[in-house]
């Protein structure tokens, strides 16, 4: 486990020994939607809300497909602008607002935009502050 742990800071471009400190004197940068530390970043949770959800706060919404498609266009916008990928993530975790019957509808969106390689994923049921919010995606990725 810990040899594991210093392989995966040592790629986060960290280095074992220095890792805590490297975080905590600055090494944690802003960036799209997320932070970057080394060369991984690491997303906030995105969800599904339309360009029109400022006017009108119940305006956003839409079915769990189009929340998930709208959610993976951003977080792929947030990865292009810091010379990334959606092939360089490596973990994702999605909360769902009712994983036991949007799961499926969920996957099929989902599969569009990781159609080799797929990245480890963990798919979790969640309670959203509002009803029209149906899924919230968080990823994490390589940036060369």
């Amino acid at each position: 486990m810990k040899k594991a742990r210093r392989n995966f800071l040592t790629a986060a471009g960290l280095g074992a020994a220095a890792a805590a400190p490297a975080i905590a004197a600055s090494g944690k940068v802003k960036a799209p939607g997320g932070y970057r530390i080394g060369n991984m970043y690491f997303s906030s949770g995105l969800t599904g809300v339309r360009a029109d959800a400022r006017k009108d706060p119940l305006a956003f919404g839409g079915d769990i497909k189009e929340q998930t498609h709208t959610i993976m266009k951003m977080h792929k916008e947030n990865l292009e602008k810091m010379g990334s990928s959606l092939d360089n993530v490596v973990k994702v975790t999605a909360f769902l607002a009712d994983v036991k019957t949007q799961k499926p509808a969920f996957n099929q969106a989902y599969a569009e935009y990781f159609t080799k390689d797929a990245p480890a994923r963990s798919a979790l049921g969640a309670i959203f502050p509002d009803m029209q919010t149906l899924v919230e995606i968080e990823v994490v990725a390589w940036v060369p």
